[in-house]
């Protein structure tokens, strides 16, 4: 039995000069079934939250796939992936695949690649070139996270690797191609593509030398702000040492190691970024169909930078910061450059459009499967992650993996590659591919995520009802 006096809010900080950093359950905090019998004051119209938190996490797969490697051959059980799939294949059970799903708005006009600003919506987009954008509806994220964000410090953690891109192409404003969240019809939600900023929206406070408007990649930080988030509340933490027990010690030590690290991975990642690099001109060369913008990749190794990325979600989930986080790997139609990836020599949607063609075939099917290993590597972050009840972050989470076109070749946008890996709280059934009717409702699978994080609401963007089999 804890003695009452010791016993500590479950959203207690360890505060220090300038900073405050969020805590993972502890059993010295307020026990959660204690906390379901107390008046529910975080309820709202939309929202009751659940006894225990449970995540959403959206990712997106952009320029398609290549449909005959990507998924499995048959419904029922998930034995083996196919090809483009197989770094996943370890988390075969902790995974729904879904045939059949498509985003009937996202075929309101011809350009394929301007169907990526619906993929969370599942509303129509309005044409225009001009700045009276308007997304047609707010996203599942952002929906989701009006409600939860009555529980957590931030309503959601929005990251990415690309930075924004400006000008029209073929009638369309290229800002709708810079974020899949919106907050409003109006209002898209940017994406934070530095991880230093990134860390310091999550651990220090607001309005600090730390708190840099979101845009480009910038790594020059003062000197104060470089000093570790760690040293400055060792105090406050050696105090909850001494009223902790030898679990909740270890489980501290634990947590405050993986804030450490993440510091210090982002230390060297600014000390990299500040050498000279040559740049490949044959790898760079599809970039000139964007006005020979770099973007965000020059060449270099970013999966460092992305994983930093995905292991700053996960903090934010450990600490319940947000409970609903998202992470673009890119823009719907980019030519990033993936000359770090062996035997790559050409840009992303160029590879895309391979026409069968071996060669770029090849440089398409080793940039998938780069992205299937960073899912991979989120989900076993998560996975090896233990909650108080002895599941795992990842059976209390939901994450969202795919793309607005079924195939980056030609476009399809029916049978869009889809899955979905967690548990969330234990109410879904993995380690399954459901075959849907032709033709569900993408949004479909969005209402029936909501039960399980605690958001009450009969329907979503074109929903025509919930996916029972999840359950089932």
């Amino acid at each position: 039995m804890k003695n009452s006096s010791w016993i500590i809010p479950r959203r207690t900080f360890l505060r220090g000069l300038g900073v405050a950093v969020a805590l993972p359950m502890l059993d010295i905090m307020t026990p959660l079934a204690a906390q379901a019998n107390e008046p529910n004051t975080a309820a709202s119209a939309g929202f009751t939250s659940p006894k225990k938190p449970v995540r959403l996490m959206m990712m997106n797969l952009p320029c398609g796939t290549y449909r005959k490697e990507w998924g499995v051959d048959q419904p029922g059980p998930i034995n083996k992936f196919k090809p483009m799939l197989e770094p996943l294949q370890a988390f075969a059970s902790d995974i729904t695949l879904f045939s059949n799903l498509w985003n009937k708005a996202a075929t309101a006009d011809s350009i394929a690649h301007y169907a990526n600003e619906q993929l969370w919506t599942s509303t129509v987009v309005k044409k225009t070139t001009g700045a009276d954008l308007n997304a047609g509806g707010v996203s599942v994220d952002q929906f989701i996270a009006r409600q939860t964000a009555s529980v957590t410090r931030f309503p959601s953690i929005n990251l990415g690797m690309m930075a924004p891109v400006s000008g029209t192409d073929s009638g369309w404003s290229r800002v709708y191609n810079n974020q899949l969240s919106w907050s409003t019809p109006t209002t898209p939600v940017p994406n934070e593509i530095d991880p230093k900023r990134a860390f310091g929206r999550l651990f220090r406070y607001a309005g600090g030398k730390d708190a840099v408007a979101s845009g480009g990649i910038d790594m020059g930080i003062p000197e104060e702000a470089r000093k570790s988030v760690l040293d400055k509340v060792m105090a406050d933490a050696n105090t909850l040492r001494t009223k902790a027990s030898v679990a909740d010690q270890r489980k501290l030590d634990e947590y405050l190691t993986a804030v450490r690290d993440v510091e210090q991975q982002i230390e060297r990642e600014i000390a990299a970024n500040t050498k000279e690099r040559p740049l490949d001109p044959a790898a760079t060369r599809a970039v000139g169909e964007l006005g020979g913008t770099l973007l965000a990749f020059d060449g270099r190794d970013h999966t460092k930078r992305l994983r930093l990325m995905l292991d700053l979600a996960v903090l934010a989930f450990w600490t319940d910061s947000t409970r609903v986080a998202t992470f673009m790997f890119g823009h719907e139609r980019n030519d990033l450059n993936y000359s770090f990836i062996d035997g790559v020599k050409s840009g992303h949607h160029e590879s895309s459009h391979h026409g069968e063609s071996a060669e770029k075939l090849d440089y398409f099917r080793r940039i998938n499967l780069w992205h299937a290993e960073q899912v991979a590597y989120l989900l076993e972050r998560m996975k090896n992650l233990n909650e108080p009840d002895g599941t795992s972050m990842l059976d209390n989470s939901l994450v969202f993996w795919g793309g607005a076109l079924n195939d980056g070749n030609n476009h399809g946008r029916e049978n869009l590659p889809i899955l979905l890996a967690g548990k969330g709280g234990g109410g879904i059934k993995p380690g399954r591919h459901l075959e849907l009717p032709k033709k569900t409702p993408l949004a479909n699978l969005y209402l029936s995520l909501f039960p399980h994080l605690g958001v009450k609401a009969d329907s979503f963007a074109d929903s025509t009802g919930i996916i029972d089999q999840l359950t089932a």
